[in-house]
């Protein structure tokens, strides 16, 4: 099942967060040029536990090489944001230990702070990853 939805992916919406299987056309939640690589950061820790080595090298130099959150000037879902990239970069640290990962995720958590800066301390929902 795995290698099926990932090679949809790969032949269909490749670079994009998403795929929409009966178009077979590529999805990105925050318009046509703004993406944060959804699929591909939330597959890498099942392609890696998966054995799928291949399918993970791919992933891992698209993700490592195309996601870019200094221009991305979009209201993102913090918890979206957070349980699929920030933890998917972590996940993929703590398999195979590539210290990229962590740098990324670094920029990515220190972009994130700025939901826990209200009154209450309880996070707002949306973030803007440019500011």
């Amino acid at each position: 099942m795995m290698i099926h939805a990932w090679t949809g992916y790969k032949n269909f919406a490749w670079g994009s967060d998403d795929l929409n299987p009966i178009s077979k056309t590529a999805w990105n939640w925050y318009g046509d040029n703004n993406t944060l690589l959804n699929t591909p950061v939330d597959s890498l820790d099942t392609l890696y536990i998966m054995g799928l080595h291949k399918e993970y090298a791919e992933a891992k130099t698209l993700v490592l090489e195309k996601l870019d959150f200094s221009g991305f000037d979009q209201f993102v879902s913090a918890f979206e944001t957070n349980i699929r990239i920030f933890g998917g970069m972590l996940a993929a640290y703590d398999l195979e230990g590539d210290k990229r990962f962590i740098k990324k995720s670094i920029e990515l958590a220190d972009r994130l702070l700025p939901i826990f800066d209200t009154p209450t301390g309880i996070p707002v929902n949306y973030v803007n990853l440019a500011t």
